[in-house]
């Protein structure tokens, strides 16, 4: 495996923690501040970061044809826009460990999604690492099920588990629509017209809540997290997805997204101490064995 391989799956790597981070934060963010107002001041906060570096990078290439800018405007719609609504208004019924074991199914999600729409052929070994990460969604549900079975206080909300769910669907698409951009749309300025179109959409839904809100109770925390959503989730996360995206195959890339369910897991413990089952340890097992299978199968 060459360095620029190794490469390639670290950015991966980080690029869905992060992601899986952000399903805590955003836990944090809906108990403290309004889900538009927050995500309009993070993505605000995300291009104060990302226009100056495109600026320097791009110069005067930031013309885009229109059938990019049209992927573009429906990954912000569904990979960014509804997600982060879905997603956060879904942590507002279920916890951040359920909703991060529901994010276990975009590898299979994207995976179908890359041999509908893209025509990828999905090989023994890839098929084998999809089949581990569900095997892993499955251990990692039975307390779950359990708990809707027998009924008692701890049930996942079916409402939260729904609003996950879909918000999971925008994710799976997200990464599939990115192989359909044009090769000279950079991971750099892809991210910033996501943005852009993104920050544009929560800003027109967040004028009522701004209204409402008594900004006299934001204090250091929810700055931190308004700031952590917009350098590390929005900017940093998305292009180092976007890089290793365009270099590996879509359904390669959906194992990676494994990683999700995992940090998610492994931060709501330590962050927001949620209850620990040891079934998780074997959900995580499952889902680094996916990923192993897959880049076996990628190196050869």
């Amino acid at each position: 495996m060459n360095k620029a391989t190794i490469l390639t799956y670290m950015e991966l790597v980080i690029a869905t923690v992060i992601v899986g981070s952000s399903v805590v934060a955003g836990k944090l963010v809906v108990m403290r501040l309004p889900v538009f107002l927050s995500q309009s001041a993070s993505l605000a906060v995300a291009l104060l970061f990302l226009v100056p570096i495109v600026l320097v990078r791009h110069k005067n290439s930031l013309r885009i044809s229109k059938r990019d800018a049209l992927i573009l405007f429906i990954q912000a719609l569904i990979g960014m826009f509804l997600f982060r609504v879905l997603m956060l208004y879904g942590l507002a019924y279920a916890s951040a460990s359920e909703s991060g074991i529901l994010t276990s199914l975009t590898p299979a999600i994207v995976a179908l999604l890359s041999y509908v729409l893209l025509r990828e052929k999905i090989t023994l070994r890839h098929g084998l690492g999809i089949a581990c990460s569900l095997l892993g969604v499955l251990a990692l549900q039975l307390p779950h099920i359990s708990a809707l079975w027998l009924n008692t206080p701890h049930a996942t909300s079916f409402i939260g588990m729904l609003l996950v769910l879909s918000a999971v669907f925008g994710e799976a698409a997200l990464t599939v629509l990115r192989k359909m951009l044009s090769s000279h749309v950079s991971s750099l300025l892809g991210t910033m017209y996501i943005t852009l179109f993104s920050f544009l959409m929560f800003l027109a839904c967040s004028f009522g809540e701004a209204r409402r809100f008594n900004f006299n109770h934001v204090g250091a925390g929810e700055i931190g997290l308004v700031l952590y959503y917009g350098i590390f989730v929005t900017a940093l996360a998305y292009i180092l997805w976007f890089r290793g995206v365009s270099r590996v195959p879509a359904s390669t890339a959906a194992v990676y997204t494994g990683c999700i369910p995992v940090s998610t897991l492994l931060l709501s413990y330590i962050i927001l101490r949620e209850p620990f089952l040891f079934t998780h340890l074997a959900g995580a097992g499952f889902v680094f064995l996916g990923i192993m299978l897959i880049s076996r199968g990628e190196r050869r």
